[in-house]
């Protein structure tokens, strides 16, 4: 994992409690059912075929098996694609490296490009293309590669007056934007896994699909996060530090993977579980890599962690490090700011965060926790910040103080 905290980690996944329903037009959970979840009977889905369901990361997954097998939406929410802004995300896994897949559609029925919007996937490069179009001179055009090792990928695409965004798992990864807003009003349906037109190349999505919403408002960043709280198909136990013979549980993020490696398998207590338990006696730097697969789809998804087993009479208790920068933008990088040794503090009397003018900004006796850049639930603005950490070494009290730049 890139992320490397100095802490025990914590267990993610679990109900998804901060999903907004804030203009919520339909949702398509895909629970044995392709009805919107809203309760507005006018944006039931209709199959050519019997609905086929399987593993999803929340839940079930609508299958999707290519041909004729597509889902389609005449209802009300089909009007939601003209010049206003709007929210579209779902959750979608491939299980075929066909061509260049289509996973959502809304285009006209004469097949003519303008006043289009459509979302494909090609498998063989991992390139999703997500296309908004007016005309020759007034589109949208966003091609980004996914992450490598992954299977099941959270797709967000946010329009926004004239910009749109893409995100992935939670991620902006591309925007682009028009001198105003796009008109995509056309006389289409919205076809989930296909397209009323197909080009050179161009096929059915073969796949499975989840958690299907559209929004008539522009999502912001953290709405959108709390859509994709926590990528699948990850190792959720973060980067981390123990003693030498303390266990540390490794843990996934939801997969619908049903067979496991972990290598090496030193120190671990079974290599081909889905969460195996690693302890060292010895000092050292450990790292493993789990592959991840199942039967349903030829990806294999894989993730690495780092586990560092340090001798706890070897720390040096005398100087309490901490960073320079921190940038808290929920990139999932350098998003906390704390003391970078905290298993060398014998005893934490405080650790305190102030702003320029004095104000104290967070406080803790935990060595462990970090500061995220709030206050009163409110973002702190960029600038520079003031910390101190008293705490006692050898039964000495010390106290350390600096600054460091608040970023974005």
């Amino acid at each position: 994992m890139k992320k490397w905290l100095f802490s025990l980690p914590f267990l993610i996944g679990g109900p998804l409690l901060a999903q907004t329903n804030i203009g919520l037009v339909a949702y398509y959970p895909f629970n044995q059912a392709i009805t919107d979840a809203t309760g507005n009977t006018a944006n039931a889905g209709f199959l050519t075929s019997p609905p086929e369901y399987g593993c999803g990361i929340t839940g079930e997954a609508l299958n999707f098996r290519g041909g004729a097998d597509q889902m389609r939406l005449s209802g009300p929410v089909k009007e939601e694609f003209d010049t206003e802004d709007f929210t579209v995300a779902f959750y979608f896994r491939v299980s075929s490296t066909d061509g260049i897949q289509y996973l959502l559609s809304k285009r006209r029925k004469d097949c003519l490009q303008d006043n289009s919007f459509y979302i494909r996937y090609r498998p063989a490069t991992r390139n999703i293309n997500v296309v908004l179009t007016e005309s020759a001179d007034r589109f949208v055009n966003i091609v980004s590669e996914l992450e490598q090792g992954v299977c099941w990928y959270h797709v967000a695409v946010v329009r926004d007056a004239g910009n749109v965004k893409l995100y992935i798992n939670g991620k902006v990864v591309q925007e682009q934007s028009t001198y105003c807003r796009i008109d995509l009003r056309n006389d289409g349906d919205i076809l989930v896994g296909g397209s009323p037109c197909y080009g050179a190349n161009e096929t059915p999505f073969k796949g499975s699909m989840e958690e299907l919403r559209f929004y008539n408002r522009a999502l912001p960043r953290n709405e959108v996060q709390n859509l994709a709280p926590a990528p699948p198909d990850r190792i959720a136990t973060a980067d981390t530090i123990v003693f030498a013979g303390n266990p540390v549980n490794l843990t996934l993020s939801s997969t619908c993977a049903t067979t496991f490696r972990w290598s090496p398998a030193l120190g671990l207590d079974d290599p081909n579980s889905a969460a195996p338990q690693f302890s060292s006696l010895s000092p050292g730097n450990f790292s493993f890599q789990v592959q991840m697969g199942d039967a349903a789809s030829p990806c294999v998804a894989f993730d690495s962690v780092r586990i560092t087993v340090i001798d706890p009479n070897s720390l040096d208790c005398a100087t309490a490090y901490l960073p320079k920068a921190f940038t808290p933008n929920g990139d999932g990088l350098n998003d906390g700011f704390g003391i970078s040794n905290p298993y060398a503090i014998q005893q934490l009397k405080s650790f305190e965060i102030f702003d320029r003018w004095g104000a104290k900004m967070f406080s803790t006796a935990n060595p462990f926790e970090q500061w995220d850049g709030t206050f009163q639930g409110q973002e702190v603005n960029p600038g520079v910040m003031v910390y101190r950490v008293q705490f006692t070494c050898n039964g000495e009290e010390k106290v350390n103080t600096g600054t460091f730049m608040i970023m974005k």
